[in-house]
This record gives C-alpha cells, sequence and structure tokens, in this order.
C-alpha cells in the first residue's frame, strides 16, 4: 500500500497510458474476438500436427513431445477468462508453444506448415510493438531454416508475412487512433461513460474471480455553472481541464479516468479498499485546494466512493457511489462521503 499513497514526484512520473494512448486491449469485445481466434487456431493446428504423425507412418519424438506440450498449454489457457488480467499473458504463452510445434514440424520436413505461423505472427503486430514482433519472426524463420534439411526458405512465405505485416501495421496504428478518440473527452482527455461501462463490468468480473478489490470514485466540480456565469465558458473548460490534470498527477497509471457529463467524473482505483479511495480523495482535494492559490476562479469538488466488495453489480456499485456524492453535495459540497 505504500506505493499507492505515494505523492506526484515520490515514485517517478505518472503517465496516464489509457487516455493518452488507448489500447484495443481495453475492450471487452477485442480481447474476447483475440482469445477465441488463438484458441480456434491452435485447436487446428495441433490436431493438424497429430494427423502429419498419424500420415507419415514415422515415430518422431520431437514431433510427439511438442504436440503433448501444446495440448496441455491449450487446456490451461483455454481456463482464462479474456476479463482476466492474466488473459493476455496466457495467449502469448500458447502462441509461443505453438510457433515452436510449427518450427519442430517444418524441421521434420513438413515445411508447408510454415504457413501457420502467419495468423499468429498477425495476432503479435496486434497486441505488441512491430519492432519486437518483426525481429522475434525473423529469429525464428532464421532458426527453423537452419536446422531443416536442404535449408528450404521460401521466398513467397516471407513475402507474404512481410507484407501483410506492414498492412496490419498501420491498420493497429488506426485503429487505436479511432479508440482513442471514441473512448476519450476531447476537452480533458479522460475517458468518457460509454467506456466507464465496460470498465465496470470488467472490474466487477475481476472480483468476483480473484477477489481483487477495487474503488469507484464519483466527482462532480462544485460551482462550474457560477464560474461559466461569471467569466465565461472558456474560464469553466480551464477549471475542468485544471482538475482532470490535478486527479491524473495523484492516481497512478493503472487506474482509470472518466469524464461522464458536464461538471461530472469517475475514477476508477485498482487495488484499494473505500478507506483507501477516501484518502486519494481527500489528497485531490488538498491539491485543488494547493492549485487555487494561483488566482484561478475558486471552485471545490464533492466525492462519493463506494468499493466493489460493497455491491452487488456494477450498476449498484455506480448506484451507491453516486448516493454518497448526493450526500456530498447536500452538505454544501467540498467534502468527500463514502457510501454507507
Amino acid at each position: 500500500m505504500q506505493k499507492f499513497f505515494a505523492k506526484k514526484g515520490e515514485d517517478g512520473p505518472n503517465p496516464y497510458y489509457v487516455a493518452s494512448q488507448a489500447s484495443p486491449l481495453h475492450s471487452v469485445e477485442f480481447r474476447d474476438l483475440t482469445r477465441l481466434s488463438v484458441l480456434y487456431l491452435s485447436i487446428l493446428i495441433t490436431a493438424g500436427g497429430f494427423l502429419n504423425i498419424v500420415n507419415r507412418k514415422e515415430p518422431h519424438f520431437e514431433m510427439w513431445a511438442s504436440l503433448i506440450i501444446a495440448t496441455v498449454t491449450l487446456c490451461f489457457v483455454w481456463r482464462i477468462r479474456s476479463t482476466s488480467r492474466h488473459m493476455v499473458t496466457g495467449l502469448h504463452l500458447l502462441m509461443a508453444v505453438m510457433v515452436v510445434n510449427i518450427s519442430v514440424q517444418v524441421i521434420h520436413g513438413i515445411h508447408y506448415q510454415l504457413m501457420c505461423a502467419l495468423p499468429f505472427y498477425l495476432i503479435w503486430i496486434g497486441l505488441l510493438p512491430t519492432v519486437i514482433v518483426a525481429l522475434g519472426a525473423a529469429a525464428v524463420t532464421l532458426l527453423t531454416v537452419a536446422l531443416s534439411e536442404g535449408n528450404p526458405l521460401i521466398p513467397e512465405n516471407v513475402m507474404l508475412a512481410l507484407s501483410s505485416g506492414i498492412v496490419v501495421h498501420f491498420a493497429k496504428v488506426q485503429v487505436r487512433r479511432q479508440m482513442q478518440l471514441a473512448a476519450s473527452d476531447p476537452l480533458t482527455g479522460a475517458l468518457n461513460r460509454r467506456y466507464l461501462t465496460t470498465q465496470l463490468e470488467a472490474t466487477r468480473a475481476e472480483f468476483v474471480r480473484t477477489d481483487r478489490s477495487a474503488s469507484l470514485v464519483l466527482m462532480d466540480v462544485d460551482g462550474l455553472k457560477a464560474i461559466n456565469d461569471s467569466f465565461g465558458h472558456r474560464a469553466g473548460d480551464g477549471v475542468l481541464e485544471s482538475f482532470a490534470k490535478i486527479t491524473r498527477d495523484r492516481v497512478r497509471g493503472s487506474d482509470f479516468l472518466f469524464r461522464i457529463g458536464g461538471d461530472e467524473f469517475a475514477l476508477i482505483l485498482v487495488d484499494a479498499n473505500s478507506h483507501a479511495a477516501l484518502t486519494v480523495a481527500n489528497d485531490i482535494r488538498q491539491l485543488l485546494r494547493e492549485h487555487l492559490l494561483n488566482g484561478e476562479p475558486q471552485f471545490s469538488v464533492s466525492f462519493g466512493v463506494c468499493c466493489v466488495d460493497e455491491s452487488t453489480s456494477p450498476d449498484d456499485w455506480f448506484e451507491r457511489a453516486d448516493e454518497a456524492l448526493y450526500e456530498a453535495k447536500q452538505g454544501g459540497g467540498d467534502v468527500a462521503r463514502m457510501a454507507s
């Protein structure tokens, strides 16, 4: 918990990677699609490997060993749900085992199996930096060619992998840009309400499976309408930007900030109970007071805090935090309340 309560500057920079660089891996739909694609491809490749052994009628210990390891890994990864934080690691492990399995078959003369590595190559490009994937693919190709008889380097396969990789790389860049635009608020850089619904469901599901706690903090900027009326909407926008920046500076890169209304924000704090979240809320209130000494329009923020283990569903979680926020607003604002 010491790292969680670290103030700005004590634990290095605090990159807010979700809003600044939206990743498809934060989309439940993308995670489901990627998981199923890898699993079904692995089933086909494993089944094809066993058929190759049967058709060749030659005992190859290495092929049997690699296929057995692939089967065990496949069964293990199959049990990992798409919302689990271990899902991506499991998929990387499964794909690596499958590539080794394919390489063993290529070494034993089944050269066309090298084409089966192409789908994993393309999926890796979507999940990892393209340069790392390209270097890894080159290393596997050179090793396979060096160990196989006759060194059968197939130019068509190499050209197909390169051209496919280029297309997938630029498609990934475009998807990332579109996701950032679709998921974030253009003024503050925070994520939007639609993304909050998805993240609440994923966080609640993670708690049910692993008992990994998290807290939801709803926040409302007090007096924003008065600032807009007195100083103009440009000043009001500046208040929202300042608040979002101060909040990002206080929380960790693994936490999520959302703008869910004109003056309403939400925070999902991972691995934090209600008391830890209440501490974060009060720290943000203190940072706001220090910031307002610079002569900006005066404003405050009200907070409603609720821990995931105090709720029965994502909707209930949100409603309880909203009730706590309402109590804070009714008491005059500029206070953090915990759900009862």
